[in-house]
């Protein structure tokens, strides 16, 4: 058997092609495939990574999503979630956003501090899974955080404060797009227990 191995202007002609399909079909997709967030909820999202001072515009720290709120946990040791459900392709999918308790953590960018962790979980991959999070200290704002995994079923996203004592408990909402070109579903703002570090 005889193979073909293009070389040249022809491979590069093909190169090409591939590219210009590519960039056709990103230029059709609705804006919910190339980032599950409105553009205009939140322009001053912070890269992941960011905490406490990360994300801060003009001294502010970009808020959760506006929206419903979901369940808060109740006592020590309980946790809350939310779930959504929707479709990929013929497979109905479940999605459940849990918040983590608040914990102490030493090392990292502040030596230590109080740290939070929210966690998306979805029973089949979906296109993109965003979370964001927020540790909250006597029920006010005081990091954020945002991370998105695509093609994925799971997504954790987390927070950092400097040591600080004093009661806290962890925020999130997350945006699921189940399918590439298919819609985006929200999961509202979910509280853990608080819990006094």
């Amino acid at each position: 058997m005889t193979r073909v191995r293009l070389s040249g202007k022809p491979r590069a002609l093909a190169a090409l092609v591939a590219i210009a399909v590519s960039a056709a079909l990103l230029a059709v997709a609705s804006p919910t495939q190339a980032a599950p967030r409105a553009a205009g909820a939140d322009a001053a999202k912070p890269s992941a990574g960011s905490s406490a001072t990360g994300g801060a515009t003009a001294g502010r720290l970009a808020p959760l999503s506006a929206g419903a709120t979901g369940p808060s946990a109740g006592s020590y040791g309980t946790l809350a979630s939310t779930s959504v459900t929707g479709t990929v392709g013929s497979i109905t999918v479940t999605c459940t956003l849990t918040p983590s308790t608040p914990f102490v953590y030493y090392g990292g960018p502040y030596g230590g501090g109080e740290e939070g962790l929210a966690t998306v979980r979805c029973t089949y991959p979906v296109y993109a899974a965003q979370v964001e999070v927020a540790l909250f200290r006597y029920g006010t704002q005081v990091t954020y955080n945002t991370y998105t995994n695509y093609s994925t079923t799971t997504t954790t996203a987390d927070t950092e404060y400097p040591r600080s004592s004093g009661e806290y408990k962890t925020g999130a909402d997350a945006f699921i797009t189940w399918s590439y070109g298919g819609p985006t579903t929200f999961i509202p703002l979910t509280f853990s227990n608080s819990i006094y570090l």
